[in-house]
């Protein structure tokens, strides 16, 4: 008897994942967190129907879909023309299909227009049931700080502290502290870097900041948008930057940008104070005082008057400085 075949590549075959066909690999059997089984069969989705048949729910998937650009998703972009390597997991709900994992290769497929390859459940699954699988089975990369932040993000609007989101999750307090602040940097700031997975949580910082000094001055992120927009054409244009230079690029660009907005400092105005009135208007003695600091003016007036000035000024100085 020869011995058993060894497989190769990846297998579900462990807890919570088991094959209930090993042979031809086109059934699935997902164990759910509330110990509930749901059958998986695989379906391949046609380019043209992605769009319409397929749809990803953040709460659910966990991946920010704003975020998945051709510049993020370049590793599955180079592969998935020629072959996809793991399918998608999804439900379907209302003759559509909600992909639980996978929503990268869905991306990638739309961007390249090729199918997409699924598992799909006709089971009846919860939205927790779904959240809990999409946790367990998720393969691809790892969710960036802010995804992680809008997934939290639900739970703290259902009503949860953040020390119950912590436990819940299986996180520190830290680390949702963190997400949820990189959750809260609007979208249309964050939408400005080419890939949004290269942001750690400084970056997200100062985002944040930069958004709050806005919003002290009733400046808007759209202006500053606006007021940045050509500089980051022109930095995303520019051959042989790596994807960290050109995020480093941009941030400059968002600090120099939203500084720039702040209104100036509001400047002393000058008050001037006649010291003598003469017929003549080209003929002045005056005073002009502006914070601090002040000066005294004279227009058209004798060579003795000056001197006599001098003498009395430096006399005056002499009086009160020398001491």
């Amino acid at each position: 008897m020869s011995a058993k075949r060894i497989t190769i590549g990846r297998t579900f075959s462990q807890t919570p994942l088991q094959n209930d066909n090993d042979s031809a690999g086109h059934a699935q059997t997902f164990i759910l967190s509330t110990g509930k089984r749901a059958l998986f069969t695989l379906q391949h989705i046609a380019a043209k129907d992605i769009e319409a048949q397929t749809y990803v729910v953040m709460e659910t998937n966990g991946r920010d879909q704003s975020g998945l650009t051709p510049e993020s998703l370049r590793d599955i972009i180079r592969t998935i023309k020629l072959q996809q390597f793991f399918p998608a997991i999804g439900v379907k709900r209302d003759n559509r299909i909600e992909i639980l994992d996978g929503s990268r290769r869905r991306a990638a497929a739309l961007h390249c227009k090729t199918g997409l390859d699924v598992l799909v459940t006709e089971s009846a699954i919860s939205a927790e049931e779904a959240r809990r699988l999409a946790q367990d089975i998720q393969t691809a990369r790892e969710h960036n700080l802010r995804e992680v932040g809008m997934r939290l993000m639900s739970l703290k609007e259902s009503g949860m502290s953040q020390k119950e989101i912590a436990e819940n999750q299986g996180l520190s307090q830290a680390k949702v502290t963190r997400a949820l602040q990189a959750a809260s940097v609007p979208l249309a700031l964050v939408s400005v870097f080419p890939n949004h997975s290269e942001l750690s949580y400084p970056d997200y910082k100062t985002l944040l900041q930069a958004c709050e000094k806005l919003q002290e001055t009733g400046q808007t992120v759209d202006a500053l948008i606006d007021t940045i927009a050509s500089d980051i054409d022109s930095v995303c244009a520019r051959d042989g930057l790596a994807e960290d230079e050109v995020k480093n690029a941009i941030l400059r660009l968002v600090r120099n940008g939203s500084q720039s907005l702040l209104p100036s400092p509001a400047k002393d105005s000058v008050v001037t104070t006649a010291l003598w009135s003469f017929a003549d208007k080209d003929r002045f003695a005056r005073k002009k005082t502006r914070g601090r600091m002040f000066s005294y003016e004279f227009n058209r007036q004798s060579k003795e008057l000056q001197d006599e000035l001098d003498r009395v000024i430096n006399e005056t100085l002499s009086k009160y400085l020398n001491q």
